[in-house]
């Protein structure tokens, strides 16, 4: 079971949370997950069909499209769409600057995969190239955190947080299992393994920034190489941020109840609506 640390001690005490590992987390498989399942692994076989009849141009616009959703989504910015025309203004150079990056991010990540396994290295190496602009240079692209983060309102601490992932004493050997987990541990269906596996990385958060884009990154790669998906062109993190407040909800949930499977039910609903948006 995930628990909370007491960290230091007097003024300076704070809790980080230790998760539950992965390989003891059971899903009880409802009639709707497994509803869910056979739709999710529909829509992906028409998607990776569609894909399949595209040209190269309209394959690279969709890999550009899910790079730029993604940041959008990092970012807390939610594009405006009005009818079938879409409005997201890149005018900010920060912003502009991480999408192309994360572009060759999940190129060079996929093209690894023929030759690396899915792991923490491939994601450090994407990491880097994600993080490469300037606005990184003192967070360390590339390289997982020795040090506490912290997610809560802007100005707070480590004693007023809504969440404190686990410090690094928890975080190698959390890692160590996310990534025996992928590989070895087959019980799960991998639509299913894929949601555990995202809320796991987002809860260890080992980055000092840019947690969120190498996560939904993650789930990508691991669509690929388990042969679900065919390219890095499922727009995720568009769904995601249509509904950003469930999605950040639904991880602080987990943290709060150690109940999986409505975020289960949430992620595959979300690789369903991802799935049809072509």
């Amino acid at each position: 079971m995930g628990f909370y640390r007491k960290n230091l001690s007097g003024e300076r005490m704070f809790k980080s949370y230790v998760p539950t590992p992965l390989s003891d987390i059971e899903i009880s498989h409802t009639a709707e997950i497994d509803k869910l399942i056979a739709s999710a692994e529909a829509e992906l076989k028409r998607l990776n069909e569609h894909v399949g009849c595209l040209s190269a141009e309209e394959t690279n616009k969709m890999i550009a499209d899910e790079a730029e959703s993604s940041c959008y989504l990092a970012a807390g910015k939610q594009p405006l769409s009005f009818g079938f025309i879409s409005f997201m203004s890149n005018d900010d150079p920060v912003l502009a600057e991480d999408i192309q990056n994360l572009e060759k991010a999940t190129r060079y990540a996929v093209d690894e995969l023929a030759d690396l396994p899915l792991s923490t290295r491939l994601i450090k190496n994407a990491h880097y190239l994600m993080c490469s602009g300037n606005s990184y240079e003192k967070k360390y692209p590339g390289e997982f955190r020795s040090s506490p983060t912290w997610i809560g309102k802007t100005g707070c601490g480590l004693k007023d947080a809504l969440f404190v992932p686990p410090v690094e004493e928890d975080m190698i050997p959390a890692l160590t299992d996310w990534e025996r987990y992928i590989h070895y541990d087959e019980r799960e269906h991998p639509l299913v393994k894929a949601a555990l596996i995202h809320y796991q990385f987002e809860t260890i958060h080992p980055f000092i920034d840019g947690n969120g884009r190498a996560g939904r990154l993650v789930n990508t790669l691991f669509l690929i190489d388990n042969g679900l998906l065919d390219a890095p062109v499922l727009p995720l993190s568009k769904a995601l941020n249509r509904h950003s407040d469930i999605y950040y909800a639904g991880l602080q949930y987990i943290h709060e109840t150690e109940e999986y499977e409505r975020w289960v039910q949430f992620f595959l609903d979300m690789t369903i609506k991802a799935a049809r948006n072509i």
